[in-house]
């Protein structure tokens, strides 16, 4: 016990001579840690965000072989449909599949370069043309 007694003695006196070694972090010291913090959340979000624009390209291309299937299918059965009949024929009761935007595909009959048909997403945006996420996705390219 005398031992004990003896390092609990100096540590009390190495605390009463250097009472700066009990205290907390500093102002200066947090913000270095938040904005440390900051910057690793902004570059992953970063990441990750354009990990899943280009994963909504891919659905669309997935849901656009889907969409073939079923008109090659109907043109079976039936006749190819128009422009104008567009996909709801196709699709009858069924509801009809949109793009990884949530935007329902356009149909064009006939297609360009002497194809039957074409499917086309606008893209995030929408409308015709556009780079990057907004270009237009054309299942007669994808063929």
């Amino acid at each position: 016990m005398n031992q004990l007694t003896k390092l609990k003695a100096r540590l009390e006196t190495a605390l009463a001579q250097n009472p700066r070694r009990r205290r907390g972090m500093s102002l200066v010291e947090v913000m270095v840690v938040i904005a440390i913090i900051v910057t690793l959340m902004s570059v992953v979000g970063i990441g990750a965000m354009n990990a899943y624009e280009s994963s909504l390209v891919e659905v669309t291309k997935v849901s656009m072989h889907e969409v073939n299937k079923q008109v090659e299918m109907y043109s079976l059965r039936k006749k190819l449909p128009s422009s104008g009949e567009g996909l709801d024929t196709v699709y009858a009761s069924q509801r009809v599949p949109t793009d990884g935007w949530g935007k329902e595909f356009s149909y064009i009959s006939p297609g360009p370069n002497g194809l039957k048909y074409d499917i086309i997403s606008y893209g995030a945006d929408g409308t015709e043309g556009g780079e990057d996420n907004n270009a237009d996705i054309k299942y007669s390219e994808m063929r």
